[in-house]
């Protein structure tokens, strides 16, 4: 879809004719090279050749508005222009400015969140209530956050929060889909367990691919293909490891491991203060 302007009705003026111009120009110094390979005499009196340029400088010289001029027209007509480029232009900014609306939307909503979450945990008395705003959080969070991990809506993302057990192993705690058929991973196991050890972010485009993946399944392939892990950090404590997956086999993009750190960020937030008010 375009997005037009209420000016897109305007009558053209000079400013829109400018690219037919610059196409005249380069047509008008290709023939003068044409005619300075193959010249004729316009005075034979004079002796004069037309035109007095080198034929390999006009060529040289009719190059730069080309190369000028083609990657800003996809098509062009004489005694009128097309909006065609503009209207592609204008919609990639539309696109563009709504994203980063969405993010800094985003981003003040988890401020404004996180603020109202440790007040809340203040209040509550309760270690169950405690226990039922750390759960409801988080899945807020998830929600929210899974909007923004893949631009394929059919890709059905899944969020995760493993949790470290006291022997360095990862419990599964919380996800804001179905639980993985595989809760538990010792330390080092897997591409999971081996994440968690390095305190490292993994983005791989195909689990099926990865043999440490494989070996944890047991000859069960997984619904999913791309996986996205990210270290859950209080300090400098890692705590845990947040996974998304995808059902498309191609990696989370930059701005889903930006998104993903923060929501990481956020799970770290809430289980700091269960921890210090429950």
């Amino acid at each position: 879809m375009a997005y037009l302007d209420e000016d897109d009705e305007r009558q053209p003026t000079w400013r829109d004719y400018i690219p037919s111009a610059q196409v005249f120009l380069v047509i008008f110094g290709l023939l003068g090279a044409a005619l300075h390979a193959f010249p004729f005499k316009v005075d034979a009196n004079l002796k004069q050749d037309w035109p007095i340029l080198d034929a390999v400088e006009i060529a040289w010289l009719a190059l730069i508005p080309l190369a000028a001029i083609l990657p800003g027209l996809s098509k062009f007509t004489v005694g009128g222009v097309s909006v065609e480029l503009k209207e592609e232009v204008r919609e990639s900014t539309k696109e563009f400015e709504e994203a980063l609306a969405n993010y800094a939307n985003l981003a003040q909503n988890w401020s404004t969140s996180a603020v109202l979450y440790i007040r809340m945990m203040t209040e509550v008395k309760n270690d169950q209530q405690r226990a039922d705003l750390l759960v409801d959080y988080l899945q807020d969070r998830m929600g929210e956050a899974k909007e923004f991990l893949s631009a394929e809506p059919s890709d059905d993302v899944r969020i995760m929060l493993w949790i470290a057990d006291l022997s360095g192993g990862l419990d599964f705690y919380f996800s804001n889909e179905r639980p993985p058929k595989k809760e538990h991973y010792e330390p080092g196991e897997g591409m999971l367990g081996r994440a968690f050890r390095e305190r490292r972010r993994y983005n791989v485009s195909d689990v099926r691919s990865v043999p440490s993946y494989e070996d944890t399944r047991e000859g069960d392939p997984p619904p999913y293909r791309a996986v996205l892990c990210m270290p859950v950090f209080i300090g400098d404590e890692s705590i845990g490891m947040l996974t998304a997956d995808k059902k498309s086999a191609t990696l989370f993009s930059a701005a889903s491991e930006d998104i993903a750190k923060g929501l990481a960020s956020q799970c770290a937030l809430a289980i700091d203060q269960f921890r210090k008010f429950g």
